[in-house]
């Protein structure tokens, strides 16, 4: 089994139009008045200075597939009703994990501790946007490694979406890739800590099935109303 590759990835232009987006605010036919837009654009540079992007993946083996499940190396089963679609002609499956860090969980925390909602949702605004474009950036870094390769991938399927509801499997991607390697822990009730953080799978192989042109977002209920796709991501 290929060990598991540690990285940081380097942090993507966000745009206050991406911040805007991330909010689900429409700015289209009237601008924000300058104090608002000003307060963004002071949160989107905090933001950016507590963000730190740690990325850990590691491939496994398909050993076979069923009905609603994916059977990997190390007696890992993954079970979700897309999976068996997305990835059941793959050769291997490459399990990621991500986070931004804890930092803006904190500071977060501390605009809404001195009453100050607003800078708040903000600055938590602002780390779902770099969140977003930071998973972006790794996943296509991943995929390009596979390409060097002459191997094709998927696109990623995530659990906690409505085509994977079960969260239980997102503890079997975090034990299996040691997630705390990166500061990844799970509460409970399978949430993850850092709250900016993702679990995702792909396939990997020569014979994938073709879904050009579409991503999970287009086996997702919420693919009409969803921040994270009208900010052009379709990794979170």
């Amino acid at each position: 089994m290929p060990e598991a590759r540690l990285y940081e990835v380097s942090l993507p232009e966000v745009t206050i139009q991406d911040l805007f987006t991330a909010q689900g605010a429409d700015y289209s036919k009237r601008p924000p008045r300058p104090g608002i837009a000003g307060l963004n654009l002071r949160i989107l540079e905090e933001a950016k200075g507590l963000v730190r992007s740690r990325v850990i993946w590691q491939e496994a083996k398909v050993l076979g597939v069923g009905e609603q499940e994916i059977y990997l190396e190390d007696d890992l089963t993954l079970r979700g009703t897309l999976l068996p679609k997305v990835l059941g002609s793959a050769e291997g499956a490459v399990l990621f994990a991500m986070t931004i860090g804890s930092t803006i969980d904190q500071r977060v925390k501390d605009y809404t501790d001195q009453g100050q909602t607003l800078e708040a949702f903000i600055l938590d605004s602002a780390g779902s946007a770099l969140m977003a474009k930071v998973a972006d950036t790794a996943i296509a870094e991943i995929a390009e490694t596979y390409k060097a390769g002459q191997f094709s991938t998927t696109f990623p399927l995530g659990p906690g979406h409505s085509y994977w509801k079960g969260l239980e499997d997102v503890r079997s991607i975090i034990s299996f890739l040691k997630g705390d390697r990166i500061g990844i822990r799970l509460t409970d009730s399978n949430l993850m800590l850092p709250k900016k953080s993702i679990a995702m799978v792909m396939g990997v192989g020569r014979n994938l099935p073709d879904f050009s042109g579409k991503t999970h977002c287009d086996f997702c209920h919420l693919k009409g109303n969803c921040t994270m796709r009208n900010l052009s991501s379709n990794n979170c």
